[in-house]
């Protein structure tokens, strides 16, 4: 009986090769799967579904998923997989890389000789910031003086509103800093491209994904110290890196749901053979007449139109650029497969 195997990324070979263990003084070879002249990169998995275990666990499964990843980043352009994707066995695998390959080809050759760095800014000192910001704006100082006229038991929502103020305050502070930023580090280091990512706490200004040709690495590490220079140490930078192209190019793999993609079809009105261009325009055509802005009484618009661009956004990634047949046996056991959407643009 074949092992499931668990899949890491896609490259651009066509050899069979083994990488070694997924962690030393393991079995679990790390291997080649090739289709054509592209392979994934898998491993294989004792079990029919992957568990993600307590949160311990999947952190480090999760670091180990990565490991591998940029060790064969030293030897390969790779184009990430999901964390935790599975597949049943190296037929279903082969069967991903057919209706993947063109998508997978072109995300290859964009991505070949490039690397992904992560700049992370955060202030040293978030007292002072507060501080000076409190000592700066016109309406906290003012407000700050009428509490001082006030009984303490009169004076609490305005202490209320002064944090509120403060805090607004402070994140138009990081926006602006933001811009900044990355406007500067794009033209230093020559950035392909961007993604902001999610800020992860009060001290923290920028968390930003840089995709850049790997023989540029030193000059985002150059224009970081440049920027430290001019914030006079006053924030503290961070760059992680070199990495593979995470944040934008990782693949979500999923089994097609012909119950969800016949019910998308039947909503966008399509027939049962489509192609990407025909999705598109039947998706402005009704999203045109359902959109929420003309049904302003309608507490159900919103909803329905959500679901408009959930069925489109499905049925794009189902067929890709090629026509597909929306029939059930050819739907059943075919495969979504998709690119994650990891942060936004700046």
């Amino acid at each position: 009986m074949q092992q499931a195997k668990y899949v890491y990324g896609v490259i651009d070979s066509n050899e069979e090769k083994k990488f070694g263990p997924v962690e030393k003084d393991k079995t679990d070879e790390v291997y080649t799967l090739p289709y054509q002249d592209i392979a994934c990169i898998v491993s294989d998995y004792p079990e029919s579904s992957f568990d993600y275990g307590t949160r311990e666990v999947m952190a480090k499964k999760l670091v180990g998923h990565q490991a591998v990843i940029e060790k064969i980043m030293k030897e390969h352009t790779i184009i990430p997989i999901k964390f935790g994707t599975l597949l049943e066995n190296k037929e279903e695998v082969e069967k991903v890389l057919e209706s993947g390959y063109f998508g997978f080809k072109e995300r290859l050759d964009k991505f070949d000789k490039k690397i992904e760095l992560d700049a992370v800014a955060a202030w040293n000192d978030l007292n002072s910031v507060i501080k000076k910001i409190g000592e700066e704006d016109e309406a906290i100082k003012n407000l700050k003086e009428e509490i001082v006229k006030k009984p303490p038991e009169e004076a609490f929502q305005d202490r209320v509103k002064i944090g509120s103020m403060i805090k607004d305050a402070l994140e138009k502070k990081r926006d602006e800093l933001q811009v900044e930023m990355i406007e500067f580090l794009k033209g230093k280091a020559e950035v392909n491209d961007s993604k902001k990512h999610e800020i992860m706490d009060d001290k923290m200004i920028l968390n930003c994904a840089f995709l850049l040709d790997e023989d540029k690495e030193n000059k985002l590490d150059q224009a970081l110290n440049e920027l430290n220079k001019m914030y006079n140490e006053a924030i503290n930078f961070r760059c992680v890196g070199p990495l593979p192209p995470y944040s934008f190019a990782t693949y979500e793999i999923i089994k097609a749901d012909f119950e969800e993609i016949d019910k998308a079809r039947k909503l966008l009105d399509l027939g049962e053979e489509v192609n990407a261009s025909e999705i598109k325009e039947a998706y402005r055509k009704l999203a045109q007449e359902k959109h929420p802005d003309k049904f302003p009484d309608d507490i159900d618009a919103q909803k329905e139109f959500e679901e408009i661009h959930k069925a489109y956004k499905l049925l794009v990634d189902f067929c890709g650029a090629e026509k597909r047949s929306l029939k059930k046996e050819d739907v059943m056991g075919a495969y979504i497969i998709s690119i994650l959407d990891i942060g936004k643009e700046p």
